[in-house]
């Protein structure tokens, strides 16, 4: 991989390392791959939050999303934060069973 110098990353201020991709060139007209992004950055820019992280604003870094395991449908969140619950879960990481349900399994609340 040929190396780039820092001047030529736009990373987004999250790395100061890159490395020229030419398929990414071809597509897009300038070729700087960030490496190592921070903040849970991810993306040829650092663009985007890593897998299972979410961003509050366009500013910050990315936060975990932190979905229960047992109460998700899957561990990737919304922008805000929130989890995809399961049938009766309930609450922003699906930790919860809503009113009425009860016993949170890998199924849900009954």
């Amino acid at each position: 991989a040929l190396q780039m110098s820092s001047g030529s990353c736009n990373c987004n201020g999250r790395s100061q390392e890159c490395y020229f991709d030419p398929e990414l060139y071809r597509s897009t007209g300038h070729g700087g791959h960030c490496l190592g992004c921070l903040e849970n950055t991810d993306g040829p820019n650092c663009e985007r939050c890593r897998e299972n992280f979410y961003r509050v604003g366009s500013e910050e870094g990315c936060l975990p999303c932190n979905c229960n395991p047992v109460g998700s449908l899957s561990t990737q969140c919304d922008s805000y934060g929130r989890c995809s619950c399961k049938p009766g879960v309930m609450g922003d990481k699906c930790d919860r069973c809503q009113p009425g349900f009860h016993s949170l399994s890998e199924a849900g609340c009954r």
